[in-house]
């Protein structure tokens, strides 16, 4: 009977030792729940920040996009202005100026001037030959410019 009382003494014990290992065991895997959920907690407020963040990071990038468009819109604008600018806008504003009714009289009583300086200027080199050879001076009065 002894030996019944010492093997299950025995089997006691490794019992024993058994269930003090599985609650060893089982506390190493316990959770700490409290503590899990403030983890949670953080990781959702970590990826709520980030969601926030990439909402942000989006809405910069397309501020961006339409400054950069109304800019490039600004530059086409100026550079199309800049052509027509050189193509055509000197010839534009000289034949607006030459064809201002203000100027009229102005650029007409320029040309005569200038017809009349032409006529005396061609005269003069004309009657010098002659002048010359003929020892005789013709004079200019008859023309409409004088000296």
């Amino acid at each position: 009977m002894d030996k019944d009382l010492t093997g299950k003494d025995a089997e006691i014990a490794e019992l024993k030792h058994r269930l003090f290992e599985a609650q060893e065991k089982n506390e190493s895997l316990e959770i700490d729940l409290p503590a899990e959920k403030v983890n949670a907690d953080t990781s959702e407020e970590a990826r709520k920040a980030v969601e926030e963040g990439r909402k942000i990071s989006t809405s910069a990038v397309n501020v961006a996009l339409t400054n950069y468009a109304e800019a490039q819109s600004i530059v086409d604008t100026l550079l199309s202005d800049s052509e027509w600018m050189r193509e055509h806008g000197v010839a534009y504003v000289a034949n607006s100026i030459l064809n201002a009714t203000e100027l009229d009289k102005v650029v007409a009583a320029l040309t005569d001037a200038t017809r009349a300086v032409g006529h005396r200027a061609g005269y003069v080199e004309c009657t010098n030959p002659v002048e010359t050879k003929q020892k005789q001076h013709f004079g200019t009065s008859h023309c409409s410019v004088t000296d």
